[in-house]
């Protein structure tokens, strides 16, 4: 199986719905920096190899279409990863942020809720804090700013963290406060092997 084009996203086209975890759908695990990669060589989780060979510039999204038929369709999968949620409380510190960051030259994504995410590393958190700013480590797809454009979906369930995720709050004004956040979607089971269930058709906890 070749797939030379992105068929569109599957929420855009509304084939998942809010099925963010992509249940009953074939699917293709990539890891964030796979993601910008034009050429690629992975297997379903089914079993299948797919070879993926796509024009430069492309940035492939959580929920792209690889393949379909009248049998099948194959999704992009964005592994969720230990991410640096950072909030900004104005509109000045957002661009201050940005500023920073990107003299870094950083993968940095912003979520239609005013949120950069960036990649965890000490540099950075020590960054942040001298800035003041306030901070979360997550777990979450992390889907940057393509570099010099390219294929991308406005769409942000590509940013929203995995069904079980661990977040951290950094305030510089007040030391650490830790907690942990845990929510479980209903109607799945959630398991860190990261497998998927044969028997019954579903995955779980990717």
């Amino acid at each position: 199986m070749i797939c030379t084009e992105i068929l569109g996203n599957s929420f855009e086209l509304e084939l998942a719905q809010d099925n963010e975890e992509l249940y009953g759908f074939e699917i293709v695990a990539l890891t964030w920096d796979e993601c910008a990669k034009r050429i690629l060589r992975k297997n379903t989780d089914l079993g299948k190899v797919i070879g993926i060979s796509l024009p430069l510039q492309t940035m492939l999204r959580h929920g792209d279409i690889l393949f379909r038929d009248e049998e099948h369709t194959v999704l992009v999968f964005v592994q969720p990863c230990e991410v640096l949620v950072i909030f900004a409380e104005s509109v000045r510190e957002l661009g201050t942020l940005a500023y920073e960051l990107g003299n870094r030259h950083l993968p940095l994504q912003v979520t239609e809720k005013g949120e950069i995410v960036v990649l965890p590393d000490d540099p950075t958190e020590a960054l942040l804090t001298k800035l003041g700013a306030r901070y979360e480590r997550q777990s979450r797809r992390f889907q940057p700013i393509p570099k010099g454009g390219g294929h991308h979906h406005h769409d942000d369930r590509t940013g929203h963290g995995s069904s079980h995720e661990h977040s951290h709050t950094h305030a510089a004004s007040h030391g650490h406060s830790h907690h942990h956040d845990h929510s479980h979607a209903a109607g799945h089971d959630h398991d860190h092997d990261h497998h998927r269930n044969r028997e019954n058709g579903l995955r779980v906890g990717f």
